[in-house]
């Protein structure tokens, strides 16, 4: 049965307060629950949005910022790394740097009794060769042939020496044996960087 206008005020005074209390209670319910909850929700991800927007974007300013100084940087590691490069020198160097080393020791006034370049060594960009020597002659002829070759434009470092077999020669000089390895390096060319088994195979 329908309840009529007229009916509504034969309805005690704090009947009709309650009546009137959970009516009120009723409309706030489905305000809340149809309007303003899905607003604060869509109002909340829009706020987090825009909070991770503004961070992205100072973070592209900081960025924007220090961009000359980045370039600058990049520009002076390229001319560090293109100088190192210079000291490297490719495949076919190699065989006139190992003779421009051979002749630095003669010139110096040392008698080669070996000379025997061995396997190389591949590291990430370049490739280690060590040449294993044996010469003849006084210190001071070898302290000599070592800083000519600390000098070289090239990358040669002389390490593991060793002295022996003493003996008188002229002019009151002492002779000696000394044994050395001159490590030298080259370049590994791109298609050498990413197929680093293929001179392992050949050399079968």
């Amino acid at each position: 049965m329908a309840l009529k206008l007229g009916d509504f005020s034969k309805i005690p005074p704090k009947q009709r307060v309650i009546f009137a209390v959970v009516m009120c209670l009723a409309m706030v319910g489905v305000y809340f629950y149809l309007y303003y909850k899905p607003v604060a929700i869509q109002r909340d991800t829009l706020q987090k949005k825009m909070d991770e927007l503004n961070a992205e974007i100072k973070q592209q300013e900081v960025i924007a910022k220090n961009l000359p100084s980045f370039k600058a940087e990049v520009r002076r590691l390229e001319e560090q790394l293109g100088l190192l490069l210079e000291q490297l020198p490719n495949s076919a160097e190699i065989p006139s740097l190992l003779k421009n080393v051979s002749d630095l020791g003669k010139e110096s006034g040392l008698e080669f009794l070996k000379f025997a370049p061995g396997s190389e060594a591949r590291k990430d960009f370049y490739a280690a060769i060590p040449v294993s020597i044996t010469v003849s002659g006084d210190f001071h002829s070898f302290v000599l042939f070592a800083d000519k070759v600390r000098n070289l434009p090239r990358i040669v470092n002389i390490s593991d020496v060793s002295f022996g077999n003493p003996k008188p020669g002229d002019e009151n000089r002492i002779m000696v044996t000394i044994g050395c390895t001159a490590t030298t390096y080259r370049f590994l060319e791109q298609a050498a960087q990413e197929a680093p088994g293929a001179g392992k195979g050949k050399g079968k």
